[in-house]
């Protein structure tokens, strides 16, 4: 407060007047509290922010400046901020700088002071790119599910379940999906849905997003965004590459370049890669990379971004080495069969078919073919031909060739008729003997020996045995053993088979003791005439002739000769 107080003087008089008084009132400097910085996610409502300040004794009033009107706050307002609901439709964090600035106002004078800057931090809705459906079989492994997003400017995090834990999978869990061995006892395929929930956290607030949905097919036993690699066969057609962006408002093109043309893309090209036949002419996987150059045009300005590169792996047609045909005999063990292949950089897997299951190998398998025993019980060669197929297999794609057929004969065992035993005389013939055998289809051939050579036979020989004069010079038969060996060839192999035992007999020539001149009288008794001999082994009888049946003897008989009145 200033008190004036006049004085007029003339001629050193001074003479005072009446005070006025006045005041000078300085107001201060406008003045606002720090607000503190808002992280937020997206569809989410921010905290009312309502200013303060130590300024007393006015009206502090408050202007404010948003630079993100796309956050749902609007450029510009004054007073404090009431809570709405964030927006942030992109894939990275939006920041708002909000200005405000205090004015004090005392005695209709406003005095505006410094401002203050604070953020409001959208964060995007999580996301996480679609995961691929799997097929696998009982016991074999997985692909590894690695989660990605498009989101960035935080962290992504993943969470998620399982319906079936059956599988060999946990029912819920973080982070991304191991390769695991799958699980199927049953006998029809299970299927696991698997709910990935993403959440994108950045200062410290985490913002869970739409969840994404894919199945693990589990077949039973019995027997596969960044653009995605592809692994093809040789002739087979390759999945159409549609280039996808996240960036709206304008148009994105797409200019691609091609590493290895072999494979029957161009070298280089515009837009999608529409489905085309790939080409491996060689004997192992030929790997193409495509390297996709983005830009994004709007206005006319074409933008160019980041690269990104994946790969089209052709993979060989299957082949396998011409297996050896195999001939062997009944019961014989069979050589393995090791499948090869001039196939490098991959697994060749061979399945097989085999038409004769009474070989002893079943009628069709997977993989080596181990020796077995052979089986052929019949009387002709069997034939059983084996068709294999291979596989060549990389990055979980099989490629089936063309197959490749063998052989595995078995032939029968060597068999023999029974010969039938003779028994013939001394100084007689003997009757021819012809082998015989069933088994048709080859050649039997007959190896025989025989124990007793002094009949007139040898001791050993092959094929048939002639007609031979008999020998037996004793008094009692001789029994000679003959054992014929049978062996079936077919194919230069050479089968035995079991031996036939059959007997020539000898009889010795008949022999009989002379018996005694007798001289009777008329009406006399003879003496009984009792024929006898040397042989034995056998039954020596006895036929006689008279010349004069006026003795009393009658003109002929057998046996002994009883004794008779003469």
């Amino acid at each position: 407060t200033i008190v004036v107080t006049p004085t007029f003087t003339n001629g050193s008089v001074g003479c005072a007047g009446p005070t006025k008084t006045f005041t000078i009132t300085v107001n201060p400097t406008g003045q606002v509290n720090q607000p503190a910085d808002q992280v937020v996610c997206n569809s989410a409502s921010t905290t009312a922010v309502t200013f303060g300040t130590t300024n007393s004794g006015g009206t502090t009033t408050y202007a404010w400046t948003n630079t993100t009107t796309s956050i749902g706050l609007a450029a510009s307002g004054s007073g404090n901020i009431a809570s709405f609901t964030a927006v942030n439709n992109g894939t990275s964090p939006v920041a708002a700088t909000i200005v405000v600035t205090p004015t004090y106002t005392n005695g209709s004078v406003g005095c505006a002071g410094s401002s203050k800057t604070f953020t409001i931090t959208v964060n995007p809705s999580a996301q996480v790119n679609q995961p691929a459906n799997q097929v696998v079989c009982n016991n074999t492994s997985t692909s590894a599910v690695v989660f990605g997003t498009t989101s960035t400017g935080g962290t992504t995090t993943y969470a998620w379940t399982n319906t079936t834990p059956g599988i060999g999978l946990s029912a819920s869990g973080t982070g991304n999906i191991a390769s695991f061995t799958a699980v199927n006892t049953g006998t029809a395929p299970v299927i696991a849905t698997i709910v990935v929930t993403p959440t994108f956290t950045n200062g410290s607030v985490g913002c869970a997003g739409p969840t994404k949905t894919f199945t693990i097919t589990v077949n039973p036993s019995g027997q596969v965004n960044q653009p995605a690699d592809q692994v093809v066969c040789n002739s087979a057609s390759t999945t159409a590459v549609t280039f996808g962006t996240t960036n709206t408002g304008g148009t994105t093109t797409y200019a691609w370049t091609n590493t290895t043309t072999s494979i029957g893309l161009a070298a280089s090209g515009t837009g999608n890669i529409a489905s085309f036949a790939a080409v491996n002419t060689g004997t192992s996987p030929v790997v193409a990379t495509i390297v996709v150059t983005p830009t994004f045009t709007n206005g006319s300005i074409g933008c160019a971004g980041p690269t990104k590169t994946f790969t089209i792996t052709v993979n060989p047609t299957g082949q396998v080495n011409q297996p050896a045909d195999q001939l062997l005999c009944n019961g014989s063990l069979t050589t393995a069969v090791t499948f090869g292949t001039t196939n490098t950089g991959g697994t060749t897997t061979y399945a097989w078919t085999n038409t004769t299951t009474s070989i002893g190998l079943a009628a069709s398998g997977t993989g080596n073919i181990a020796s077995f025993a052979a089986v052929n019980t019949g009387t002709s060669p069997v034939v059983a031909t084996i068709v294999v197929t291979p596989t060549f297999t990389n990055g979980s794609i099989g490629c089936a060739g063309p197959t490749k057929t063998f052989t595995i004969t078995v032939n029968p065992t060597g068999q023999v008729n029974q010969p039938a035993d003779q028994v013939v005389c001394n100084s007689a013939s003997t009757t021819a003997v012809t082998f015989g055998t069933t088994n048709t289809g080859g050649t039997t051939t007959y190896a025989w020996t025989n124990t007793t050579p002094g009949i007139g036979l040898s001791a050993s020989g092959t094929g048939n045995i002639a007609s031979f004069t008999a020998v037996n010079t004793g008094t009692a038969p001789v029994i000679a053993t003959i054992v014929v060996t049978p062996t079936f060839t077919n194919g230069s192999v050479g089968c035995a088979g079991p031996t036939k035992t059959f007997t020539i007999t000898v009889n010795p020539t008949g022999q009989v003791n002379q018996p005694a001149d007798q001289v009777v009288c008329n009406s006399a008794s003879t003496t009984a005439v009792t024929f006898g001999t040397t042989n034995s082994g056998g039954t020596t009888t006895y036929a006689w002739t008279n010349t004069t049946t006026s003795i009393g003897l009658a003109a002929s008989g057998t046996g002994n000769i009883a004794s008779f009145t003469a």
